[in-house]
């Protein structure tokens, strides 16, 4: 009998341990409800840079690209607090993603271009414990190409939140 209570009580403990590092390691979580709105969005033709843009969270900075469009776009919640951020840099095809609320929630950024049969990918900034999250990927995308930043607000990319067009 002893013998049975400490094999339950092992298989206990084990799968609660298994629970706990689940809950614990989970990437950025479902969604923002309401769906974070924009409360900063800035476009510019990058052939007159360099340019700096202030915000509520590092600034941004574009280089000289002659045929590029950069974008940054800042989401926040209704109160206008800041959530996230996602920036295209024309120069070396930069896309930087912020997740500066930690909240167990984070935006997904599909990312296409016109031509090579639609190439894309979809990125998310990494979701751990720090306060802020950060991701750069390099695209790679071919100079003057339109590209197409489609946010999400679930991984499964049924929740639009909002389209964000730049230039390479």
């Amino acid at each position: 009998m002893k013998m049975r209570n400490r094999t339950i009580a092992s298989l206990v403990a084990v799968a609660s341990a298994a629970v706990a590092v689940t809950t614990m390691t989970t990437a950025p979580a479902s969604a923002y409800n309401p769906d974070p709105k924009i409360i900063q969005n800035e476009s510019r033709r990058t052939v007159y840079c360099p340019c700096q843009y202030n915000d509520d969270i590092d600034g941004t900075y574009f280089q000289k690209d002659d045929g590029g469009v950069g974008r940054k776009v800042v989401f926040g919640n209704g109160g206008g607090y800041a959530l996230a951020k996602v920036e295209f840099h024309p120069y070396d095809e930069i896309l930087w993603m912020y997740d500066v609320e930690n909240d167990n929630d984070g935006l997904y950024y599909k990312v296409s271009y016109e031509g090579d049969g639609g190439k894309y990918g979809v990125y998310t900034p990494p979701g751990t414990s720090n306060s802020w999250d950060v991701k750069k990927v390099n695209l790679d995308i071919p100079e003057g190409r339109s590209v197409t930043i489609t946010v999400y607000d679930d991984r499964a990319r049924t929740d639009h939140v909002a389209t964000i067009k730049a230039t390479a």
